[in-house]
């Protein structure tokens, strides 16, 4: 094969690698946005409670949100590194093939 077309071979990868990628991404902000949206739900919710109950206060409840949200961020926190990772790591691995079949182009 051609080294052009090994060239063009190698950018369709990588465009269809980073494509991948991509949805990974946008699954990972919609987790994002649902998370920040349950955790609010559940505030207003404990809010309510209070004000209906003035006498009580869900200090159990109240540490329980904390926690989990301390979890999922966590969670997301290894996601984000994870994923700026692979694209590291897919970069670096394209561009090293770029570079040595630019340089068999040039040699030929």
């Amino acid at each position: 094969m051609d080294i052009q077309k090994r060239i063009k071979r190698l950018d369709d990868e990588h465009i269809a690698f980073r494509k991948k990628v991509s949805e990974y991404e946008w699954d990972y902000q919609d987790m994002r946005r649902e998370a920040k949206n349950v955790s609010e739900q559940m505030s207003e919710w404990i809010l309510s409670f209070c004000r209906n109950s003035p006498d009580t206060v869900p200090s159990f409840e109240l540490s329980q949100i904390e926690e989990n949200r301390e979890i999922f961020e966590r969670k997301i926190q290894h996601y984000e590194e994870r994923l700026n990772k692979t694209y590291h790591e897919e970069n670096r691995i394209y561009n090293k093939k770029l570079e040595e079949l630019e340089k068999e182009k040039k040699n030929s």
